[in-house]
């Protein structure tokens, strides 16, 4: 399907990287308008969790509104239960009633993390045609994968919602619950970094693995 996967919680020392979702457009060099490369890594405004710090967002580039004024960020086909190992297709969309129609960028981010320890969580995958990349994280994100948009990937000069599609295989069975983290924004593409929209949000998902307690009346209860 010509799909390009990183496994998430894997990828120490790499240069790059609930479920929490976040959609941006990050500021170019003397306009704002989204990244070609996409945005950058961990700015999807994930919690602390586990003794991993929290995340930035988009508003140190982006500013001059309130979060999550006049819109929202969500996914739907996310999995309220997930099954070890399935893969899921996902939806992410950004609906706002600022900086609609022309001249106008909508992007987003992406992430997958365990609860238990702050970790990455699970494999995502780009969908063709959906001109999304995949980034690692670094420093104490580096266990951490996100998807993103590319130039290619843009929603340019459209009503909304925007929406993206992304892939998510559900990591190993006793995992534990998982969250997604998703930052989102609706810029105006003009000089400066006012005036643009930032969105942020979260989704979580339960193992569906059931845990057994180990007591002495399991362990002989095998053995019978």
């Amino acid at each position: 399907m010509g799909r390009e996967t990183v496994r998430i919680g894997t990828m120490m020392g790499a240069s790059w990287i609930h479920i929490v979702g976040f959609v941006l457009l990050v500021a170019g060099p003397s306009v704002v308008v989204a990244s070609p490369n996409g945005p950058p890594a961990s700015r999807t405004s994930a919690p602390a969790i586990g003794g991993i710090g929290a995340e930035s967002s988009c508003t140190g580039c982006h500013g001059g509104n309130p979060v999550n004024s006049g819109g929202s960020i969500a996914l739907t086909g996310a999995p309220a239960y997930y099954t070890p190992g399935q893969l899921y297709t996902i939806t992410v969309e950004l609906a706002s009633t600022q900086n609609q129609g022309a001249g106008h960028q909508w992007g987003f981010e992406l992430t997958a993390i365990k609860l238990t320890d702050g970790t990455g969580a699970g494999t995502f995958a780009n969908v063709t045609g959906q001109g999304t990349t995949i980034m690692p994280g670094s420093g104490s994100y580096s266990t951490r994968a996100y998807i993103c948009q590319l130039s290619a990937g843009l929603r340019l000069d459209i009503p909304s919602p925007a929406t993206w599609q992304v892939e998510w295989t559900a990591p190993a069975g006793g995992t534990g619950p998982v969250a997604f983290y998703f930052t989102g924004m609706a810029a105006n593409g003009a000089d400066g970094a006012d005036f643009d929209y930032v969105y942020t949000g979260s989704f979580s998902a339960q193992d569906v693995t059931p845990t057994l307690s180990t007591t002495w009346g399991r362990i002989k209860a095998s053995y019978r």
